[in-house]
């Protein structure tokens, strides 16, 4: 029997990756540009080096960073009657992580959806207001790690330079054959309600949208290893290179994200700005300021969390026809995403929440007449 485990540097983009995402609350300031009409958005969010002009991945340092990642999104809208909206959104994120030992690459993929209704029919003075609630649900497909590098030892796994293995025994005892079993088995989910409030100023060459959010995440990292399962004395307490499998097992639990759940709790205000520049061209520009609460939550001892977080968002959109119209969207933030998507940011990953980022995304919205 062999030992297998997998620690911080791979959780860290595990959940990292689940940081970009078409931006709702951008849809929610163009329903206000197309009133209540039908419509559908298709946006595509890509990462990788060459388009890193902050030099985010550099100032990671050594280690496991961001390779590439790539987000599809698709949101509906459906108005009923004058004074309700409902909206709907899918999110397929797919992300690769690399580093110069075990493992070498890491992929992960998570599926995100998020259910919305809007209310809006009432007024302050020159402006229009609407009430927003949402739901959003989040899940990381399960990921196999199937060797891992650390102080010189290699936990595996299958792979050919693993210093300590676990093997399946039932499938040994019954045909004689060894298979090794991967470290980590890991997977995460989200839970998320919203509820908000936006007043909208028309009338003139400029549009202004003022939006107050509260957000309340319930967020889950799960593991499951073979390592963790060794209860015999003397596998514990035997020695590779000057540590016990118990000092082994000890060290990569307190590197994983916290075993039990914990919630987020963020307040938003954002502000946007909408221009038409002519008959087909029209700029956006918005700002975010966000203040994040966390409970039941472990912090890392080493460093203090990140607790707010600050983004500018310009697009610029052009129209072809009344119908249709395509955008390029160029966000840029203060402490990562910290906060816009919860989770990504647990103990482990919290150190990569300290730099600034940004991204570049393309879209096309298609409208009733």
């Amino acid at each position: 029997m062999h030992l297998g485990a997998r620690t911080t540097v791979l959780i860290l983009l595990i959940t990292v990756f689940n940081s970009a995402s078409a931006d709702r609350s951008l849809n929610r300031t163009l329903s206000e540009q197309f009133g209540q009409r039908f419509f559908l958005n298709l946006e595509y969010t890509h990462f990788d080096d060459s388009l890193d002009l902050l030099n985010y991945s550099e100032k990671l340092g050594v280690g496991a960073r961001p390779d590439k990642a790539s987000i599809g999104s698709i949101e509906i809208m459906v108005p009923y009657r004058d004074q309700w909206q409902f909206n709907y959104a899918y999110q397929d994120l797919s992300g690769r992580a690399i580093r110069s030992s075990e493992p070498t690459s890491v992929t992960t993929d998570v599926k995100a959806h998020l259910f919305e209704i809007t209310y809006r029919d009432w007024s302050l003075g020159s402006w229009a207001g609407a009430a927003f609630l949402g739901l959003e649900l989040g899940r990381q497909a399960p990921l196999t790690i199937d060797c891992y590098a650390r102080s010189g030892l290699v936990l595996g796994g299958a792979c050919e330079s693993a210093t300590l293995r676990f093997f399946d025994p039932d499938i040994y005892r019954s045909t004689g054959e060894t298979v090794y079993l991967p470290v980590l088995t890991s997977q995460a989910k989200q839970q998320g309600f919203a509820l908000g409030l936006s007043l909208v100023q028309k009338g003139t060459a400029w549009q202004f949208v003022h939006q107050v959010q509260a957000k309340h995440s319930k967020l889950e990292v799960q593991f499951d290893s073979p390592l963790f399962k060794v209860t015999d004395p003397f596998i514990l307490d035997a020695r590779f290179q000057g540590e016990t499998v118990q000092a082994i097992i000890n060290n990569l639990r307190a590197e994983l994200p916290q075993a039990q759940p914990w919630s987020e709790n963020t307040m938003t205000y954002e502000f946007s700005a909408l221009r038409s520049v002519s008959e087909s061209i029209m700029g956006v520009a918005k700002f975010r300021a966000l203040k994040i609460w966390r409970s039941d939550y472990e912090s890392a001892s080493s460093f203090k969390d990140t607790t707010h977080n600050l983004a500018l968002d310009f697009s610029l959109w052009y129209s072809p026809a009344e119908t249709l119209s395509a955008y390029v969207r160029a966000e840029l933030f203060q402490n990562y995403v910290a906060g816009f998507q919860p989770l990504a940011y647990n103990r482990r990953t919290a150190k990569l929440f300290r730099h600034p980022y940004g991204q570049i995304s393309f879209g096309v919205v298609w409208v009733t007449p």
